[in-house]
């Protein structure tokens, strides 16, 4: 007889291939993983388990919660300030990134096109892994960058998907919630 935790692994064993894949293939293969599905499934759990891994083989590796990394940026809010510059760069130049929780947090224009756009320029032009976990698919992701204070701006939204589509592949992850 199948358990519910047989089930539960054959649901997160395409995931699990998807990240030893990677890590086979690193640093040859660079593209990361937009992996989104049900709150506590173990999205970060498992990319974390990933860059921890590769992290003992002296690669830099950064896990940002992403909503937490615009509240410590607004917090050095002097674009001048050399904390900001510090903190965006570490983000922005590491070998590996997870931008945890992507999705989660209010959407204003500074966040998306100054924050994540340039982020994500950064890691597509320097052909550098990142990962990213949602609650959201792609499409959702889209609707949510694309509102900002009661306006809509489908191409900027856009924008910020194609390069995620170019950095990632979408994958996702439907589990029980570990965290009950």
């Amino acid at each position: 007889m199948i358990g519910r935790n047989d089930i539960d692994f054959k649901k997160r064993s395409n995931v699990i291939k998807a990240l030893k894949e990677f890590y086979d293939g690193f640093p040859n293969n660079r593209k990361g993983l937009y992996l989104h599905g049900s709150f506590g499934s173990g999205k970060t759990f498992l990319v974390s388990c990933l860059l921890n891994e590769l992290a003992k083989k002296d690669y830099k590796t950064v896990l940002i919660y992403y909503p937490e990394l615009l509240n410590r940026l607004k917090s050095t809010f002097d674009n001048s300030d050399e904390s900001y510059k510090e903190l965006l760069n570490e983000v922005k130049m590491c070998d590996l990134l997870l931008i945890d929780d992507i999705g989660a947090e209010t959407v204003t224009n500074w966040s998306r096109d100054e924050i994540l756009g340039t982020i994500l320029q950064y890691r597509m032009e320097n052909n550098l892994s990142t990962f990213i976990t949602s609650n959201l698919t792609l499409d959702e992701l889209e609707t949510h960058l694309s509102i900002v204070k009661n306006n809509t701006d489908k191409v900027k939204a856009r924008r910020i998907i194609e390069r995620i589509k170019q950095l990632t592949t979408d994958i996702e992850l439907i589990s029980i919630n570990r965290r009950n």
